[in-house]
């Protein structure tokens, strides 16, 4: 993710992105938000719908190296409960 996810470049990223994760054998969805330092609403409502999507066939979805503000407006703007959120690569490397 580029370090900032706003109205200028939301739309590519949501076409790329879809492209990697709609098809049913996506089971493991790992986001490095490490750069990312600003992601828009409307990214945010994308990205949990993907999570909801990826749960809901089985699949884990995971933000990883997630800033703390950010995991704030993800738990303000959207739920968690079909992702999980982890500080480093590290962290969540340990639970794959």
């Amino acid at each position: 993710v580029p370090d900032r996810l706003d109205s200028f470049n939301h739309e590519d990223f949501k076409t790329e992105f879809s492209k990697l994760v709609s098809h049913d054998r996506a089971k493991l969805v790992a986001l490095n938000l490490r750069k990312a330092k600003f992601i828009s609403l409307p990214s945010i409502k994308y990205l949990s719908a993907i999570a909801d999507e990826v749960h809901s066939r089985g699949g884990k979805f995971a933000l990883v190296g997630t800033p703390e503000k950010l995991k704030r407006q993800f738990d303000i703007f959207a739920s968690l409960e079909s992702m999980s959120v982890f500080r480093s690569i590290s962290e969540w490397q340990e639970t794959v």
